[in-house]
């Protein structure tokens, strides 16, 4: 009772308890993202769902999440971050209630655009929380754990939603899912505080997170238009843009959609242990993006050195597919999935870092803002688009053949492919490594 009671009058543990609240939203965000490559094969039994159908349901999450981004780092300065981020919880609840009682596929979508939209409002917000409460010298390294958690998601996205789905079946998985996500919406509301002053508290530590620059510094002239003027007229903005584009859009349509499918199609795993051997790319992912963060800090190479030998090594991964002619040995597969998601993390930090590094303090936001949408966007447009590709080929019953993948893995290399060019141009400003999370 008395520590209880301590979490609550304790500045340093409330915070904590600050932490895993959203933590536990944003590990339900990363978990919906991935989520449909688990139950695709349900929907193609319940409603005669082609690939066509299963990219537009499941891209409709990517659309509306990049669609919001903008609008919610407004509301986040002026509503505050602890309404922008239970109002937002309480729409991806709804998202999830809509898509359990689905009637038909374009149910199904608007469901899912729902979790999307609400889902969307949780990071931004979140980090702004954690900038007010964390000092400036500990705000990356909880950031890193802030994603970290959303990754987590991502893991209890495959054999874990696996055993629930098998449990449940998916429309109670979808309505369990919701429930939870209810409830942290209801937590996130008692417990959430902007600011440490919102609880009588001084602030965390005087100029906490602010702008390495002085408030005299800023430029106190330069309105939306003319920031967002600056960012668009950076080459490097749009080589580190194009990118991001190009190889993580690819990546998260394979992982969150096709992954499992294909296991079961073409490999024979069922369900279970296609779940089981998808754990693999987000648990690559948890270990990629400190350890090429790490290198980048360390080696000569620089940032940009690494983040080549990152795209590259994942190219290489889905050469493996193209020259097995999409069937690499099962023996592979495991290595492959956990390469190919530690270069997924890796060159996500590395993207955030370089973008940052690229514009001074009072733009870095903005910059990073425009460009954080673009892997969501690419996934919202190859998720249909693969789809269609596999439709091109056909189905037996609810079973793709080899060609079907093969296809949509020729695609993905060659997305990748233009990732990596689109990189070798790029020139950093000379500036003392800043690691991102």
């Amino acid at each position: 009772m008395g520590y209880g009671m301590g979490v609550f009058n304790d500045l340093l543990k409330y915070r904590w308890l600050m932490f895993w609240v959203m933590g536990g939203i944003y590990f339900l965000a990363c978990l919906h993202r991935i989520s449909p490559t688990v139950i695709a094969r349900d929907l193609v039994f319940e409603f005669g769902a082609d690939a066509t159908a299963l990219g537009l349901m499941s891209s409709s999450y990517f659309y509306l999440y990049a669609a919001v981004q903008p609008p919610v780092g407004v509301l986040s300065d002026t509503l505050g971050p602890r309404r922008v981020i239970t109002i937002f919880t309480l729409i991806a609840c709804v998202g999830a209630v809509i898509f359990g009682s689905a009637l038909n596929m374009t149910m199904a979508t608007v469901g899912r655009a729902f979790i999307g939209m609400g889902v969307g409002g949780i990071f931004v917000p979140g980090v702004k929380i954690l900038s007010k409460w964390y000092r400036q010298r500990e705000f990356a390294g909880v950031t890193g754990i802030f994603l970290a958690t959303g990754n987590a998601g991502n893991l209890a996205a495959s054999l874990p939603l696996t055993y629930l789905v098998l449990l449940l079946g998916w429309r109670m998985s979808s309505f369990a899912i919701g429930a939870v996500t209810f409830f942290l919406a209801i937590i996130s509301w008692g417990v959430l505080r902007d600011n440490p002053e919102d609880k009588g508290w001084p602030p965390i530590e005087v100029g906490a997170n602010q702008s390495s620059l002085a408030k005299g510094d800023l430029p106190g002239d330069i309105r939306t238009r003319k920031r967002l003027r600056i960012v668009f007229s950076k080459p490097g903005f749009w080589m580190v843009t194009i990118s991001t584009f190009f190889f993580g859009g690819p990546a998260v349509t394979f992982q969150g959609l096709w992954a499992v499918p294909y296991l079961m199609d073409i490999h024979g795993y069922n369900r279970l242990q296609a779940g089981g051997l998808l754990m693999m790319l987000p648990l690559g992912f948890v270990i990629g993006a400190p350890t090429f963060g790490f290198l980048a800090d360390k080696v000569a190479l620089g940032r940009k050195g690494v983040l080549l030998c990152s795209l590259g090594l994942g190219l290489i991964c889905w050469a493996f597919f193209l020259l097995s002619g999409g069937s690499p040995g099962s023996l592979l597969l495991g290595p492959l999935f956990l390469i190919m998601g530690a270069c997924g993390g890796g060159s996500l930090s590395l993207y955030m870092t370089i973008t940052k590094e690229l514009f001074p303090p009072w733009l870095t936001g903005t910059a990073l803002g425009l460009m954080n949408p673009a892997a969501f966007l690419s996934t919202a447009l190859f998720q249909p688009f693969t789809g269609f590709l596999m439709d091109k080929v056909g189905r037996s019953g609810a079973v793709y053949p080899l060609e079907a993948y093969y296809n949509v893995f020729i695609v993905i290399f060659i997305s990748m492919a233009i990732g990596f060019v689109s990189i070798i141009p790029l020139t950093i400003p000379q500036t003392r490594p800043q690691h991102i999370f």
